[in-house]
């Protein structure tokens, strides 16, 4: 368990605090691309932070504090024009560096340009918006496939989780809970609720204590879990702890099971958690396939109890609309066949922030241990000046060399420490035949 002392410090991340300062050496997204209308500014909270995003004469998106400097109107509420974002209360009107371009009721004087805002620089990819907001040179853009990919292998989504970012992201990487809150009944339900192939359902089911191995990497944690399969066989998935708020797993199925089915190493799911304040984070969801397009309309089925505000009306105060008698004849948990809603259920009930100090640890836990270390180090590295790991800002830098996402069957005699999951990659993905989902 973490002390008092340092569970605020990790999960504090407004304006200020330690744990903020350290967030803001990361690119976080800020956005969904479709959210950013051409002539719409969108206003946005980001670690505490209240901004206002827009996109100027060229579409490009710009981010901005959200008070205009002169009188603290809310910008959001502004014209897009000339290139920047026009006050409505006084006509001042600003550009995407915080610069003030013109304030045309001082006239002459008014015309001179004025670095009296804050402005933070912007990436626009794989139907997401990133934004940098600490100080100085950003560093390098962190190198996963989707930001280079064609927009048809990438899907994005997102959630309203109404707690702290921290208790969302370790949910991601504990293998042993989809034992329990994650499981379907039967097979047949699995199936039919096109989340999951039936055989892994049956597999986390059936195995509930995996044997778990932790390797430190250049970008955070590196997750195995071993479940007992075939005779003389396990079943590994392998997930990822990527520094400091975010995960590369396997998520729902890239395309329709029924008319498309591919392997599910074809591609991996981060599941990105940012701050909005200490209480509040938005859960971003990008799917991306290495080998083809996913299947947009079927992943969206799996959110259709998100609104367009992307949140879900399951809360506390109806308790998650749980169903004693689903849980009876469908589902473990009672709660539909949303993965997210039953995220949302566990990590919402724990506590807006929750209290670390009061919890008893298993040894199925050693993931959380680790990425909780990390983080503290992490801190400590910015308070003394240091960049945080997995903060590349040479050209050559790339701490997502070795990102594994996999999920494969091995002999019950594999030795899984070390470097045993190179055998099934080339070249930063799964062989061929691992994607095809044949045996090595």
């Amino acid at each position: 368990m973490l002390s008092a002392s340092e569970n605020e410090l990790i999960t504090r991340t407004g304006p200020g605090t330690p744990g903020g300062e350290m967030m803001r050496r990361y690119w976080q997204p800020a956005a969904l691309s479709r959210e950013l209308k051409a002539d719409e500014p969108l206003a946005i909270t980001v670690l505490g932070e209240d901004l206002v995003m827009f996109r100027d004469d060229a579409g490009r998106p710009q981010l901005i504090s959200r008070h205009c400097p002169h009188r603290l109107a809310d910008l959001s509420y502004g014209r897009v024009e000339a290139g920047g974002l026009r006050c409505i209360y006084h006509g001042w009107l600003m550009d995407g560096n915080g610069r003030c371009l013109e304030r045309p009721a001082e006239g002459a004087r008014g015309k001179a340009a004025l670095q009296i805002g804050k402005g933070y620089p912007c990436h626009e990819a794989g139907g997401l918006i990133l934004a940098w907001l600490g100080e100085g040179a950003p560093p390098n853009l962190p190198a996963l496939p989707f930001l280079n990919a064609p927009e048809e292998q990438t899907f994005t989504m997102k959630v309203l989780q109404e707690c702290n970012y921290l208790q969302g992201n370790e949910g991601n990487i504990d293998p042993a809970h989809l034992s329990f809150l994650h499981t379907f009944l039967s097979e047949g339900v699995a199936q039919n609720l096109n989340l999951r192939s039936g055989k892994l359902n049956d597999v986390i089911a059936e195995d509930q204590a995996p044997e778990i191995r932790v390797t430190e990497t250049a970008f955070g944690l590196r997750i195995s879990a071993a479940r007992d399969y075939k005779p003389g066989t396990r079943w590994v998935r392998v997930t990822n702890f990527v520094m400091p708020n975010t995960c590369a797993i396997h998520g729902s199925p890239l395309t329709d099971p029924r008319s498309n089915p591919i392997s599910e190493n074809c591609g991996y799911q981060m599941n990105w958690h940012v701050p909005i304040d200490d209480t509040h984070h938005w859960k971003y969801v990008i799917a991306h396939r290495f080998d083809g397009p996913v299947d947009t309309d079927f992943m969206m089925s799996a959110y259709a109890e998100v609104d367009a505000d992307y949140r879900i009306d399951r809360t506390r105060e109806n308790r998650f609309r749980q169903n004693r008698e689903e849980m009876r004849i469908r589902s473990y948990a009672g709660l539909g066949g949303s993965f997210f809603v039953h995220d949302k259920c566990v990590v919402e009930t724990q506590g807006a922030i929750m209290d670390r100090s009061k919890e008893h640890l298993g040894t199925t836990d050693k993931a959380l241990v680790n990425m909780r270390r990390q983080i503290v180090r992490a801190v400590a590295d910015v308070q003394q000046g240091r960049d945080p790991l997995m903060v590349d800002r040479r050209p050559q830098d790339n701490s997502l060399a070795d990102l594994a996402v996999l999920s494969v069957e091995v002999p019950e005699t594999a030795d899984l420490d070390g470097d045993w999951w190179r055998a099934f990659f080339e070249d930063g993905r799964p062989r061929p035949e691992v994607m095809a989902g044949k045996p090595r």
